[in-house]
């Protein structure tokens, strides 16, 4: 597999493959995950290594926080609990300044697809460390693979297509509460809610029953039928 990044401006100055960034890393496979740990010790120097997760909940929740917060996530389509696409969104849709890189073990076309659309930056195959440690460096430095957009870029689209689309037929959502409405869906508990998002389980509450009457949805349930059926 050949990748394919193009270089953009961050800040007005090109970003290179030698400037030092910090990365989190996800996946189910624990395994994977101390290689991983070795490839980036023995062959991206620049980087820094905040976390490694099995589930994408505990990667979201990292996202959420500035202390351990990375430049660029790399997770695994599959994660234990929340997947790894759901993850991406979920970060994406709360920051557009983390970049994500998608892993899969043979990256297919419609992969790809649901990829692009969940706000990464690219998607690259596991057999090959040196094409894995070119993209970290590519993505890293703020280039994208083929077909996908930048962070801010792919965050604005997220947020506003979707906010677009959900306003017009569900009562305006704020962007706090389709955040909210997202980790419903997600089957996310409360607790963890609160904790991502740094509310008060009444806070939560609250959103919860202003969510429902601008759905027009007699309960969370029906809530989430709707929800998911908007990102179709």
């Amino acid at each position: 597999m050949i990748i394919k990044a193009r270089a953009v401006q961050e800040g007005g100055a090109m970003a290179t493959a030698s400037t030092p960034f910090t990365i989190g890393v996800a996946s189910a496979d624990t395994l994977a995950l101390r290689m991983l740990r070795i490839i980036l010790l023995d062959r991206i120097p620049e980087a820094t290594l905040l976390w490694c997760e099995t589930t994408g909940r505990a990667a979201v929740e990292h996202c959420a926080k500035d202390a351990r917060k990375p430049d660029l996530v790399l997770i695994n389509l599959v994660l234990r609990g929340l997947q790894g696409l759901n993850s991406c969104r979920l970060i994406r849709r709360g920051s557009s300044r983390i970049k994500l890189l998608v892993m899969q073990t043979v990256p297919d076309a419609h992969a790809r697809d649901k990829a692009i659309r969940a706000g990464v930056q690219g998607l690259v195959g596991k057999d090959d460390d040196t094409v894995l440690v070119n993209a970290i460096r590519s993505i890293a430095a703020g280039g994208t693979m083929d077909g996908f957009d930048t962070a801010p870029h792919a965050h604005d689209a997220l947020v506003g297509q979707l906010g677009q689309h959900r306003g017009q037929h569900r009562g305006q959502l704020t962007k706090r509460e389709m955040e909210i409405m997202d980790m419903i869906a997600a089957n996310m508990p409360a607790e963890t809610i609160c904790a991502t998002l740094g509310i008060s389980p009444e806070t939560l509450r609250s959103h919860r029953r202003n969510i429902r009457n601008k759905m027009h949805a007699a309960n969370d349930a029906q809530a989430v039928i709707d929800w998911d059926a908007a990102e179709e």
